[in-house]
C-alpha cells in the first residue's frame, strides 16, 4: 500500500538486472497492509527492471556503471529519503505476506534506543541444500545468533535515522558495510533487534567460484571492522575449528533428510569458504595495519 503521507517510512529498493524477480517482489510489496513510499536506486539495469520499477513509482535514481559503492548508496538512499525510519529492501527479496513491512517496523516499538531492524531471509524453492541449510542457521527462529559476534543483513531490514545522522555508514568498504555500521553504532549504546515474523524469500545458488569470492570480500571486511586478539585471528580459530564444525554439522543435516549429494559437495564448498575467508581476512588485516 503505497502512500503519499509523509509519516509513511520510506522503503529504498536496490536493484540490477532482477528480472523476472522484482516484478514479483514489487507486487508483494504494494500488498502490504502498510502505508510506505517507494524510492528505487537502480544499477543500469538492462533486462527490463527499470520498466517494471515505472510501474509502480517515479522516485527512480540511476547508479551509473561503475559507481555503485554499497556504503555511498545507502548513504543516498537516506539523503533522498525524509521518514524517520528508512526500508531497506533488496529487489530479489520478496515479502512472503501483506504483513511483511508492519512486522518489520514493530520492531521499533517500545525503545528509542533500537537504531536498526532486520527481518528473517527463507531460501526460495529452486535453492541448494547447503545454502538453503546456511540462511536457517542464520536466521530461522534467531537462536544461534546469541553465538555469534554480531548478526545483520540490510537485504531486508530498516535503520533509525537519529544514529545515522551523526554516524553515516562506511563509503570505503566493498562488502559487509551493513555489519560495520550496525557494529558502530552498538558501540555507543543503540541497539539491533532481529525480527523473525517479518519474512522474504532470498537466496542464490553460488558456484564455487563466486562462494569462495563472497568470502573473501566477508573476510577482508570482517577483519577491518572487528577488534582480534592473537588466538582469534590465528590459523586454528579463525580457519580450520569454524570449517570443520560447518562440515559436520552439514553432514549430521544431509545423513538426516537423505541428501547424500549433498554430504559429498558440503566439504568442497566449506574448504572455498575457509580459504576465500582467510585469504580475505589477511588481506584485510595488512590493510588494517598500514
Amino acid at each position: 500500500m503505497q502512500g503519499s503521507d509523509t509519516a509513511a517510512p520510506f522503503v529504498v529498493m536496490r536493484s540490477h538486472n532482477d528480472m523476472p524477480v522484482v516484478a514479483e517482489t514489487l507486487a508483494r510489496l504494494h500488498e502490504q497492509d502498510h502505508a510506505f513510499q517507494l524510492l528505487c536506486l537502480d544499477n543500469e539495469s538492462e533486462d527490463g527492471t527499470v520498466e517494471e520499477l515505472r510501474k509502480y513509482t517515479d522516485r527512480i535514481v540511476n547508479i551509473p556503471r561503475g559507481k555503485y559503492v554499497p556504503g555511498r548508496v545507502l548513504n543516498l538512499g537516506m539523503e533522498l529519503s525524509t521518514s524517520d525510519h528508512v526500508v531497506f529492501l533488496n529487489s530479489d527479496c520478496t515479502p512472503i505476506d501483506s504483513q511483511w513491512l508492519r512486522n518489520l517496523m514493530s520492531g521499533f516499538s517500545g525503545d528509542e534506543r533500537v537504531a536498526a531492524v532486520f527481518g528473517r531471509q527463507v531460501p526460495r524453492s529452486d535453492c541448494y541444500p547447503l545454502f538453503a541449510k546456511d540462511a536457517e542457521d542464520t536466521y530461522g527462529d534467531g537462536s544461534r545468533q546469541k553465538y555469534w559476534r554480531h548478526c545483520f543483513s540490510m537485504a531486508s531490514s530498516a535503520i533509525s535515522r537519529l544514529p545515522w545522522k551523526s554516524q553515516r555508514f562506511n563509503e570505503n568498504l566493498s562488502y559487509s558495510e551493513d555489519i560495520e555500521w550496525t557494529w558502530r553504532v552498538r558501540q555507543t549504546g543503540f541497539l539491533i533487534r532481529y525480527v523473525p515474523d517479518s519474512v522474504v524469500m532470498h537466496s542464490h545458488n553460488y558456484s564455487l567460484k563466486q562462494f569462495y569470492r563472497r568470502h573473501y570480500g566477508e573476510g577482508r571486511a570482517e577483519a577491518a571492522i572487528f577488534s582480534w586478539t592473537a588466538w582469534e585471528r590465528g590459523l586454528l580459530r579463525y580457519s580450520f575449528l569454524p570449517c570443520t564444525r560447518q562440515i559436520l554439522s552439514d553432514w549430521k543435516y544431509f545423513v538426516g533428510k537423505g541428501l547424500w549429494g549433498s554430504v559429498i559437495h558440503s566439504p568442497l564448498f566449506r574448504v572455498a569458504q575457509m580459504l576465500g575467508r582467510r585469504r580475505g581476512f589477511r588481506v584485510g588485516l595488512k590493510e588494517k595495519a598500514q
